[in-house]
Parts: structure tokens; sequence; C-alpha cells
């Protein structure tokens, strides 16, 4: 399956085009925090009914844009200040949290747009990964990806860089 996808309909996406039932809750939750302190109740329910449901935990206030893809969402935690790109596709395990708790405002990354972070993947702290980057299996990353890249390892490193 060597396809050739365009830039406008996401990594892979022509092999899964089903809905996500972790992101359409990820969704009725966010926007219920937009209710602000009424909203933020419900934002809880549905965000702790999506992790009973599906084992996969999503905070409600994360920013994920539409295309994004979680097609096995077991064991997959994205924290509160993480904004993911779309045409991202998120594999099983994987955890964008961060490395210090303290009262800083981002402490999660940045994900780019179609990007492809592979199973068990860790991303950790405020980093940015690059549009078009892929992460590899079981890989840490703790320093920005640049966009096109391809990292893996522990901690990540740079393979190949298809921008460069």
């Amino acid at each position: 399956m060597t396809e050739t996808v365009s830039a406008s309909e996401g990594l892979l996406t022509q092999h899964y085009r089903g809905w996500d039932l972790a992101i359409v809750l990820y969704r009725v939750s966010h926007s219920c925090t937009r209710l602000g302190i009424v909203g933020w109740p419900f934002a809880k329910m549905v965000h702790w009914i999506s992790r009973a449901v599906t084992s996969c935990d999503i905070d409600p206030r994360a920013r994920i844009e539409k295309g994004v893809r979680v097609p096995h969402s077991v064991g997959v935690v994205i924290g509160e200040t993480t904004t993911i790109g779309a045409g991202t596709i998120v594999m099983p395990g994987v955890v964008i949290g961060a490395r210090v708790i303290g009262d800083t405002y981002k402490r999660h990354a940045d994900v780019g747009r179609n990007v492809l972070i592979g199973a068990g993947a860790k991303i950790l702290g405020a980093v940015r990964v690059g549009d078009g980057a892929q992460i590899g299996a079981n890989s840490v990353v703790l320093r920005d990806v640049p966009a096109g890249a391809k990292v893996f390892g522990i901690p990540a490193t740079v393979a190949e860089n298809k921008d460069a």
C-alpha cells in the first residue's frame, strides 16, 4: 500500500475514514468547557465517561483540530495544554504529557499537521513537533522535532529529514 496522499487529505486517512469515539467524546467535553464555570461539571462528567468507555484520557482543555485520528484509543493520554494539528494519527499507548508540574502555562507539546505518532511513543514537555513528522513506536521525544523528520529511540533522535 504505497498510495500517495495529498496534503489536504492527511496522512494515511484514505485507510481510516470512520469516527473515533474518544475524539467525539473529547469534542463534547471540550465544548462544555467553553461554557465556563457552568459547563465545567458537564465537561468533567463526559471526560470521566470517555475514560471509562474508551480507556483513553484526553483532557477537555486540550486543543485538537478536525481530522485527528485515534484509531485504537487504549492507553492514549493527552494533556491539558496540548495542541494537535489536523491529519495527525495517534496510535495506541501514546502519551503527550508534561515534564514538570507547576504553574507555568505551556507544559505539553504542540503537534503539527499530518504527524504520525507510533504506538507507545511518549512526547514529554513543551516541545514542538513539526508538520509531517513521524515518531517511531516507543520513542521518547524530549526535544523539538523538525518538520518532515523521522525520529526514533530513547531519547528520540532524527533519522531522516525529507524537508532538509
